[in-house]
């Protein structure tokens, strides 16, 4: 059986001031005294009959040894290889246990990913799906309202969008910004030439 190291962290027990007991009246006609000292380091401060045998034991183990002629060099040699083995077997025991627990929770790690995985794509899938569905469904209610007239319209307004923002952004880059005269306030009338045309008032902004 592998030697079990006796305690060395003992400390004594400390209190404040004088001891303090209270006085029990027992049934028989005597008193008891019950210590309510309050105590520091109590717990460590005991030396008691469990730890004395296991030193006697010890003790009396070696004396027994040297008084039958027994070599303490070559026991104690034997005694610590005992130990390193049984030392070695306990963690290569604890290492092996310790991988095949790194294997496993490697293993469940990969299972849950792979189902978090499996999981967004259905979801992903199935809101793609719906999706789809759902733009047919109103594609399909409006294409018949499409004639010719309203998707030239509307090509039209796409058209004059597109002309706007590249001249916009051919005055932005030439600094050089035309703009109709309006002569009202909201912007819908503007001042024209003879011929229809709109008069168009220009600038450019000075760099400083």
């Amino acid at each position: 059986m592998a030697w079990k190291l006796l305690p060395t962290d003992y400390t004594d027990a400390v209190w404040s001031g004088l001891k303090k007991y209270t006085q029990v009246d027992n049934s028989d006609g005597t008193v008891s005294f019950n210590d309510v000292t309050t105590y520091t380091n109590k717990e460590k401060s005991f030396f008691g009959a469990k730890d004395a045998n296991r030193m006697n034991e010890a003790l009396n183990y070696i004396m027994s040894m040297l008084e039958n002629g027994t070599n303490l060099y070559e026991e104690f040699q034997t005694y610590f290889t005992t130990q390193k083995e049984l030392f070695k077997s306990s963690g290569d025991s604890s290492y092996q246990e310790l991988t095949q627990y790194f294997v496993n929770l490697k293993a469940q790690g990969d299972s849950s990913l792979a189902q978090i995985e499996k999981t967004y794509e259905e979801h992903m899938t199935a809101y793609e799906d719906e999706q789809t569905a759902a733009f047919n469904t109103w594609f399909a209610g409006i294409k018949g309202k499409l004639n010719e007239d309203i998707a030239g319209s509307l090509q039209n307004q796409i058209t004059e969008v597109d002309e706007r923002l590249a001249a916009l952004e051919h005055m932005t880059l030439k600094n050089l910004f035309t703009v109709p005269v309006a002569i009202d306030n909201t912007g819908t009338t503007l001042l024209a030439d003879d011929l229809g045309n709109a008069i168009v008032a220009d600038w450019k902004y000075k760099e400083e």
